[in-house]
């Protein structure tokens, strides 16, 4: 087009195939159970008195802002740094989680938010990725993996995320930063979880690639998953959840509920302020 015609907006449009505005928020999906409920959960030094419930179906937002410790609750609820006090309640039963392997045996996956140091390993094919958390369950009796198997996998997640790539064999790093994206989440779907704790997950890539992303966690709460999205967009955490939780330096400050999370109340209680705040 012409440069004197290329807004912002229009660009979009065009990457994204519509009108966004600003990002349309998620029509929200059935609740169901309650899946994985925290009480006064802590790490000595790094956030304290942390309380909230995920239930089947919701989107639990995390935002705040960079520092908060955000992260450092989904390493806990996923065992690279345990916490040190509080509970933990999966489906029902009081649980705890000191590794990955004891957190992906309960159903929980948690997508990185650095893709490229800790999310892939680039030099590796888009199925070696995918397989990777289970890759035991692609091995034959000697130890071979089933190479069969493991493409039929990664080529079904290819066509359920519009991953775009001529295969699957290809290394993922030739791929753009929205197909490594889908490929990291394509990995840790593959593992069947319950709960999937996704952090910063449009970070450094394109509009289109950040619409598809979005309605990829919109299916899977309509599937019934329980999702906790950390993110520093906070038109996107506005967007994608039920509810939001509020963290400032190590502490929870509130939880709003979708009809009470706006940017304004959001902000304020990021930057230590009061607002009124729905019971964990």
């Amino acid at each position: 087009m012409p440069r004197a015609e290329a807004t912002p907006q229009r660009a979009i449009a065009d990457m994204v195939g519509r009108e966004m505005g600003l990002l349309a928020k998620r029509p929200p999906a059935p609740q169901g159970d309650v899946l994985l409920s925290v009480r006064n959960l802590a790490r000595e030094g790094v956030f304290e008195d942390v309380g909230f419930e995920v239930r089947r179906g919701e989107v639990l937002g995390f935002a705040g802002l960079i520092g908060a410790g955000r992260t450092d609750v989904a390493l806990a609820l996923f065992g690279i740094a345990p916490a040190t006090a509080g509970t933990i309640a999966f489906e029902g039963k009081t649980v705890t989680i000191r590794s990955p392997e004891e957190a992906m045996r309960l159903g929980i996956a948690y997508v990185s938010e650095d893709r490229r140091q800790l999310g892939l390993s680039l030099p590796m094919s888009i199925s070696a990725n995918i397989t990777l958390p289970i890759l035991g369950q692609y091995l034959n009796s000697l130890g071979l993996v089933r190479r069969s198997e493991e493409t039929a996998t990664a080529e079904a997640w290819r066509k359920r995320l519009s991953i775009r790539t001529p295969s699957v064999d290809l290394a993922v790093a030739k791929l753009s930063g929205g197909n490594q994206q889908k490929v990291m989440l394509s990995k840790w779907l593959n593992t069947k979880p319950s709960l999937l704790i996704v952090d910063e997950p449009t970070r450094g890539i394109d509009v289109g690639a950040k619409a598809e992303v979005h309605a990829i966690i919109g299916e899977l709460a309509n599937e019934g998953m329980g999702i906790i999205v950390i993110s520093s967009d906070l038109p996107e955490v506005l967007a994608l959840s039920d509810r939001v939780l509020i963290m400032r330096e190590g502490r929870q400050m509130a939880i709003l509920d979708g009809e009470e999370a706006d940017q304004e109340r959001v902000m304020t209680a990021a930057m230590g302020g009061h607002v009124h705040a729905v019971p964990a």
